[in-house]
């Protein structure tokens, strides 16, 4: 069954705004932190599919330059130093961010820059969020296991 978040981000990511926007209108405090983890998760998978953990800043420094002169008209919604350790925290050098509004908005430019570089089928654009929704579920049940105590499945790899 597709969710109301899941669903908006596709939407997104398709080009559908008034279905992504309207979606989003309908949402509980749950379908937003929902669909701030599937965004987060989609964001991982692009990253990774396109970037290497270890690798020189440079290209990570002039992709987010280019995701924000395509997708941020203000030149002020989208701060480069945050949109930079997103995407070093996706690769894992860097701490995770926390979901914020401002966290939010730099994820969907920089997936909206990532996946437009590729120009995805939309068989590829499902499997990147059938990937999200994975690496979502194991964000929350690594979160559900550091507040019990136990070590998160990353730690343990």
């Amino acid at each position: 069954m597709v969710t109301d978040p899941e669903a908006a981000l596709r939407g997104l990511l398709t080009g559908r705004l008034r279905g992504h926007e309207r979606r989003l209108g309908r949402f509980a405090e749950s379908d937003w932190r929902r669909y701030a983890d599937l965004l987060a998760g989609a964001l991982l998978v692009a990253v990774r599919r396109r970037f290497v953990a270890g690798q020189d800043r440079a290209p990570v420094i002039r992709f987010v330059a280019s995701a924000r002169e395509r997708y941020d008209a203000t030149g002020r919604d989208v701060d480069p130093v945050l949109a930079e350790a997103l995407v070093w925290a996706a690769l894992g050098e860097r701490p995770p961010v926390p979901h914020d509004t401002a966290s939010i908005v730099a994820r969907t430019v920089l997936l909206l820059g990532l996946l437009e570089d590729e120009g995805l089928t939309d068989r590829e654009l499902d499997g990147i969020l059938v990937a999200a929704a994975h690496a979502a579920d194991d964000s929350a049940q690594d979160a559900e296991r550091q507040l019990a105590g136990a070590p998160a499945e990353s730690d343990r790899r």
